[in-house]
């Protein structure tokens, strides 16, 4: 879970980029940018980004100088905190809590999932359909001039509409376009154009990608707006790549029939979830008609190195996963040992470069380096009080409390040992001892005292 929200925050940092350049920038910037820049963030929702954080951590290790190894004590509270015991796994309770989470998150996504392939596959018989029929010469060497050109090899299908149905473009396999106008008419080059583009780059899958996205990630608001968005910069870029060599003329007439497509009366002879086509939104297609007029440049080498260098910034988030801590024990132990491990608040974390000497020296705090009972008290100065039964105390002492540390020594079956070490006073008349907080527990697999 924490992987997941780490790449929901890695997505919604990039889409809020996005959408600042878009808001301040959508003048200036050529659309086809901004549609690489979407694309960008569709990744960062789907991809694992927490795995780069080793990458990123050896490739600074090679860079920077040695630095002192720190040893540090590892909260466990609110971290996986995974034991590996006689071939068994042991998570502490906020790892439970998370698998759990996962595990109905996973459900609810396969439920989802099944329904979208119910979908596609209903999409792809209606494609088929399509497909099946034999394409007119006419509209076979119309295609095929126009595929040569923009380097498509797929098999693409194209038809002529019956009377009332839009220009749209359907399928991913075998891609059908269906032309509102005859293909000897000036604007079904410019449509078919439209559509094209469309299938070289692909639009259909990453409209599907995009829903997948949005499925994982539907708490966010951020993947939501994208969604908004991407389809309307998809279809920005799209005209400006499937006009970038037409003139005035064709330009005009290319506005004139996205025109038509929202003030007419066309109906759909379907209900497509993942189709492109020029939509009925006169909203949408008025802004499609002014981005059309606008005279961006675009530069592939530049735009490329943008959102190359905003996607690697946007990937040091990957600093903010906690890796799950795992201990594996090779001996033999009790349940009850397992269950102190796993419950334990912190670990004590020694990089595993660490020479032996300087860890086995490192492993027992300094104070707890003498274990004289099971259960002492240290005051400050250093000395040594064992921690007697309460029988044995003067009750009506009139108690003169000095401050320090108890611990509590307590033997394994399996060879090992628990010390808890807490916060004290012990009264240096009778002994009498009054237990503070738990400040740590230490296991140890061999006992050393």
């Amino acid at each position: 879970m924490e992987n997941l929200l780490v790449m929901s925050i890695s997505g919604a940092t990039i889409t809020v980029v996005y959408l600042m350049l878009r808001c301040f920038l959508k003048h200036k910037i050529c659309a086809r940018f901004f549609d690489l820049l979407a694309r960008a963030a569709i990744l960062y929702y789907l991809v694992p980004l927490p795995y780069l954080k080793k990458f990123y951590l050896a490739v600074l290790r090679l860079l920077l100088p040695d630095s002192p190894v720190l040893i540090s004590k590892i909260s466990l509270s609110r971290r996986n905190h995974i034991v590996y015991a006689e071939d068994a796994l042991h998570v502490n309770v906020y790892a439970g809590a998370q698998t759990m989470i996962a595990v109905i998150w996973v459900s609810i996504i396969c439920v989802l999932l099944t329904g979208w392939l119910i979908t596609y596959v209903r999409l792809a018989r209606i494609a088929a359909r399509y497909a099946d029929m034999v394409m007119t010469p006419e509209c076979r060497a119309f295609l095929e001039n126009l595929k040569r050109e923009y380097g498509i090899r797929r098999r693409v299908f194209l038809y002529e509409a019956m009377a009332g149905e839009n220009t749209i473009t359907f399928g991913f396999f075998k891609p059908v376009i269906i032309c509102s106008e005859a293909t000897t008419s000036p604007g079904a080059e410019l449509l078919v154009r439209h559509e094209l583009v469309h299938i070289k780059r692909m639009d259909t899958l990453w409209k599907m990608i995009m829903e997948l996205a949005r499925m994982i990630h539907c708490y966010n608001p951020f993947v939501w707006i994208l969604h908004s968005s991407f389809e309307q910069v998809c279809e920005h870029s799209c005209d400006k790549i499937a006009t970038q060599n037409a003139t005035e003329e064709e330009v005009e007439l290319y506005r004139r029939l996205m025109l038509e497509e929202a003030l007419g009366d066309k109906i759909e002879i379907v209900s497509l979830r993942w189709k492109s086509g020029f939509g009925n939104n006169a909203q949408k297609i008025r802004e499609r008609m002014e981005n059309l007029m606008s005279k961006k440049k675009w530069n592939r080498t530049a735009a490329i190195a943008l959102v190359a260098a905003l996607t690697f910034a946007n990937s040091m988030t990957v600093f903010a996963y906690r890796e799950p801590v795992e201990r594996e024990t090779t001996e033999e132990v009790t349940a009850e040992e397992v269950g102190l491990v796993v419950e334990s608040d912190t670990f004590l974390f020694v990089p595993g470069e660490m020479e032996e000497a300087v860890q086995n020296e490192m492993e027992m705090p300094t104070c707890v380096r003498e274990i004289l009972y099971d259960r002492q008290f240290v005051d400050e100065e250093g000395n040594i009080y064992q921690i007697l039964e309460d029988d044995g105390i003067e009750p009506h002492c009139n108690h003169t409390f000095v401050s320090g540390t108890g611990y509590d020594h307590i033997k394994q079956s399996g060879g090992g040992c628990i010390v808890l070490e807490f916060e004290a006073q012990r009264c240096s008349k009778c002994g009498y001892i009054i237990q503070g907080k738990t400040i740590s527990k230490t296991i140890y697999t061999q006992c050393p005292h």
